[in-house]
C-alpha cells in the first residue's frame, strides 16, 4: 500500500509502545454537577497493533480517544504517544506533533467539500508546511482503490469512497498512531468491510498503530484486541475477538469491572 523507508523511518526510532495512558482522569462540569469520564485510566498499547474500543453510551470511550490523541487535556495522569508525553508543552507544539505522528479517521469523514479527493488528501502536509509529494499521494489513493478519483469532490464520492479519502489523508503524514473513532458508523455493511480491512492493513503490512472505538462487534472483530470501559473505567480486554465474543462480553460488562486489562 505504501512505500517504506520514509523520513520517519530514519529519525531517533519508534518508542516500543505506541501509546501509554498512566492514571488519566477527565471530568466535565461544575464541582456540583461534575461527571467523570475517564478514571484513572492505565493502559499500554504496543507499536503495530489494532485496537478497538468499546462500552456502553458514557462509558468514556470518545473521552478516552480524544485525550489519547492531544484532542483533549486529561485532568490529571499523563499521556504518552510514541514516547513522547503531551500533557506537557504549549499548544503549538502539542499541534505541531500531532500533525506529524498522529492521524485521524471520524465517522463523518471531515472532508473539505471544495477540495478535490487529492487535495483533500494532501492538506494535512500543507497545514504543516511540509513539502507535498502528490506521487506518493497518488500512490496512497490508488492502494486504497481511489486511483481514478483524484479529481473528484466529496459530493462527488459515496459515503465509503468518502471515508477511504479520510484514510488516505489520515496515512499520508506517516503517523505513528491511527485514531480511528466510529469510522465504519456511517457506512453500509460492505463498504464498512472495505474500511476496516484498509486499516487493518495499515497495521500488518506497514507497521502503523490503530485505536478504535467503535459500537459494533463486527467491527470490533478486525481488531488485534478489543479493550472495554464501564463508567469511565477500564472494565475487561479481549484478545484476537470475534463479534459474537465481543457481543456477549458487551453483554454482560459491569458484571465483573475488576476483569484483567
Amino acid at each position: 500500500m505504501f512505500r517504506n523507508g520514509s523520513r520517519r523511518d530514519h529519525d531517533t526510532g519508534p518508542a516500543p509502545e505506541a501509546l501509554r495512558l498512566v492514571k488519566v482522569s477527565k471530568s466535565y462540569g461544575t464541582a456540583d454537577n461534575a461527571v467523570t469520564a475517564l478514571d484513572g485510566v492505565t493502559l499500554g498499547l504496543a507499536r503495530g497493533t489494532f485496537t478497538a474500543v468499546m462500552g456502553p453510551s458514557g462509558s468514556g470511550k470518545s473521552t478516552l480517544l480524544q485525550c489519547a490523541a492531544g484532542l483533549d487535556r486529561p485532568d490529571s495522569g499523563i499521556v504518552q504517544v510514541d514516547g513522547k508525553e503531551l500533557t506537557g508543552g504549549g499548544e503549538a507544539e502539542l499541534t505541531k506533533f500531532r500533525r506529524g505522528r498522529i492521524g485521524f479517521v471520524f465517522q463523518q469523514y471531515n472532508l473539505l467539500e471544495t477540495l478535490t479527493v487529492a487535495q483533500n488528501t494532501v492538506l494535512p502536509l500543507k497545514l504543516a508546511g511540509q513539502r507535498v509529494d502528490r506521487r506518493r499521494a497518488r500512490e496512497i489513493l490508488t492502494a486504497v482503490g481511489l486511483g481514478d478519483r483524484l479529481g473528484h469532490r466529496p459530493d462527488q464520492l459515496s459515503g465509503g469512497q468518502r471515508q477511504r479519502v479520510a484514510i488516505a489523508r489520515a496515512l499520508v503524514t506517516e503517523p505513528r498512531v491511527i485514531f480511528a473513532d466510529e469510522p465504519t458508523g456511517a457506512l453500509d455493511t460492505r463498504s464498512a468491510r472495505e474500511v476496516l480491512a484498509l486499516l487493518r492493513q495499515a497495521v500488518r503490512v506497514h507497521g502503523r498503530t490503530v485505536v478504535m472505538v467503535t459500537h459494533d462487534p463486527v467491527a470490533a472483530s478486525y481488531a488485534d484486541s478489543v479493550l472495554f470501559l464501564a463508567d469511565g473505567r477500564l472494565a475487561g480486554r479481549l484478545d484476537a475477538p470475534t463479534a459474537d465474543a465481543v457481543a456477549e462480553r458487551l453483554a454482560h460488562l459491569g458484571d465483573d469491572t475488576t476483569a484483567g486489562v
